[in-house]
């Protein structure tokens, strides 16, 4: 089969189509939102193809690296035979049909390289950068703006530090998303590999360190983090997880990259440092001995993220903190990729999967190390941008404390989950290990809380105990503790209510079959017999809503509620319900 006739995987095929789509629509920039390792490259180099079939169509790649220059021109050329495709370059007596050009070369303000060259189509590589003012000076060059050039922008994620809108707004880079494809159904499907998470707390206060267009201050920040107790934590838990793995290190600055490289050395591991600042040559040999295997370990500053193919990574350690979802996003996505010739040819998603676990690289360790700060998720429209979360990549709740497991694990556990408790989990930090016991907890919380059928027909906190069970703690006098009022249903369809409290027998009342006007009755009879607990039973009294109090919390810790159920009582009325439903099961012992 020759290269130029590979087949577009399913979703890529659809981001073809759906970009077309826009063109025929009369739009003039679009958007696409592809993962990491799901074949960017591969679509574009097919667009161009779609795009300039007719003799004289000219089209522009703009990137903003060497590596991504060369590899655009290489597949494009390789998916395009009859095109002619070139790297822009100065004093060029003859210009390629496709020309894959550096932005910082045609971008720059007074920039003539693109005089009277009018290409119908552009493509942006790595589009979350175009708000940059060399970009803008190459969109409205060509007329990206004007309608004469077709404009699409291929990036793993949609959002910018500096807020300048990418799309959906009037003043917006691009007019539309044409396509997206998500990190979660990338994994789901079995194009890219799983990935396991650790999460390494350290003591580093992050609060002082001063915030830049968006960011840490690199220089502030690496004075802060670049500490020998910081490093050897990392080191450690990797001995313990992830040894024996090809691993790329994330660092501050070039002497924090120093530092990690000579750390692992003097214990016994090969590794090397790279950064912007080196000598292309000795960059390249850097990168080449470790994509060869000659070296284990790499630790960089902001080199190997875009554009950095190297499949067989199987860890990623992130020693840089930052607020920019584009760059965890980076390099998280180092990666992603699976080892070449494990999924081709392969017909579903769980024959993918399963090839992957079996492969040489099963699934790719990412260690991340927390300093002191709150990690969220990417924000929506108006929110404050915030530290990005590995789970929250996948849509999973920010805090979810992998604990080693796997994303899909992670998200089949969470798939599974009904909606209240799905909910509950992205309000409460938890970790995997303590998943089952925080899903009672949720059961339990739902019980103290009044459900939507009682709404309608009491006024009273009823709750929920199962299937044809409510029940409404009624507090305790000077003559009668532990009142409780019960409504169950029979076999036939019938409810009853019971009354009961530690020095009276049960009593019970027969209440119809409608469930309304069983509530209803229940409450009257309730009135009938204890006449003064309406301040205890009713849903609406102030002191119900409240936020739970410390002596509420010392008592259930004494009457032995665990702490996952107690981190999840939110109200002073949820946490006297408790009580005294704990105080009369101790009653019946």
């Amino acid at each position: 089969m020759r290269v130029s006739e590979i087949l577009l995987r399913p979703y890529q095929a659809k981001a073809l189509g759906q970009v077309l789509a826009c063109k025929d629509q009369g739009l003039k920039r679009v958007l696409v939102v592809m993962p990491t390792g799901t074949g960017k490259t591969t679509l574009f180099s097919a667009l161009i193809g779609q795009l300039c079939k007719k003799k004289g169509d000219e089209g522009l790649v703009l990137a903003h690296r060497r590596e991504l220059l060369e590899q655009a021109a290489n597949r494009i050329a390789l998916q395009n035979p009859k095109l002619r495709v070139g790297i822009e370059a100065k004093n060029q007596k003859e210009r390629p049909q496709i020309m894959v050009g550096s932005v910082q070369a045609l971008g720059r303000e007074g920039s003539l390289r693109l005089d009277g060259f009018r290409p119908k189509s552009l493509i942006i590589d790595e589009a979350h950068h175009a708000a940059a003012d060399t970009y803008q000076n190459v969109m409205r060059s060509v007329g990206a703006y004007d309608g004469e050039c077709f404009t699409i922008g291929v990036t793993a994620t949609p959002h910018r530090m500096d807020n300048r809108p990418l799309h959906g707004e009037e003043e917006a880079i691009f007019e539309q998303v044409a396509f997206t494809y998500t990190l979660k159904e990338a994994i789901g499907d079995g194009w890219l590999a799983d990935l396991r998470g650790y999460r390494v707390a350290t003591g580093v206060d992050l609060s002082k360190v001063r915030i830049v267009h968006g960011d840490y201050s690199a220089k502030a920040l690496q004075d802060a983090v670049n500490t020998e107790s910081r490093n050897r934590t990392a080191f450690e838990h990797w001995t313990q997880v992830a040894q024996d793995r090809k691993t790329i290190i994330f660092c501050t600055g070039v002497e924090h990259a120093q530092s990690v490289a000579e750390m692992f050395k003097n214990e016994g591991f090969a590794a090397e440092y790279v950064h912007g600042g080196m000598k292309p040559d000795e960059r390249a040999a850097i990168m080449r001995r470790f994509s060869t295997g000659k070296t284990q370990i790499l630790s960089n500053v902001e080199i190997a993220t875009e554009g950095f193919d190297v499949p067989d990574v199987g860890c990623v350690l992130l020693l840089r903190p930052t607020k920019s979802w584009a760059l965890f996003c980076q390099m998280i996505g180092r990666g992603l990729r699976v080892l070449p010739n494990t999924i081709e040819g392969l017909p579903d998603a769980t024959a993918r999967r399963d090839r992957i676990r079996a492969s040489a690289k099963a699934d790719c360790l990412v260690i991340d190390v927390i300093d002191n700060g709150k990690r969220v998720v990417m924000p929506k429209e108006g929110e404050e941008e915030k530290n990005p979360s590995l789970t929250g990549l996948v849509g999973l709740p920010e805090e979810f404390d992998l604990e080693g497991r796997t994303l899909i694990d992670a998200m089949e556990s969470f798939d599974k989950l009904d909606p209240r408790a799905q909910a509950l989990l992205f309000r409460r930090n938890v970790s995997f290990d303590d998943l089952d016991n925080t899903l009672i907890a949720v059961d339990l919380l739902a019980e103290l809380t009044p459900p939507f059928e009682v709404m309608d027909s009491s006024r009273n906190a009823w709750m929920k105990v199962g299937d044809g069970r409510y029940l409404l703690a009624c507090g305790s006098s000077k003559h009668e503790e532990h009142r409780m009022a019960a409504i169950e249903e029979d076999a036939l369809g019938f409810w009853h209510l019971i009354l009961s409290s530690a020095s009276m027998e049960p009593t019970e009342w027969p209440l119809g079959r409608d469930l309304g006007d069983a509530f209803r009755h229940a409450d009257i009879r309730i009135r009938q017999i204890w006449p003064f607990t309406g301040g205890l039973t009713l849903a609406t009294t102030q002191w119900r809503n409240r936020p739970i109090t410390s002596d509420q919390q010392t008592e259930l810790r004494q009457l032995g509620v665990e702490e996952t159920v107690l981190a999840m009582l939110e109200t002073s009325g949820q946490a006297w319900t408790l009580i005294e439903l704990k105080k009369r099961e101790l009653s019946r012992v």
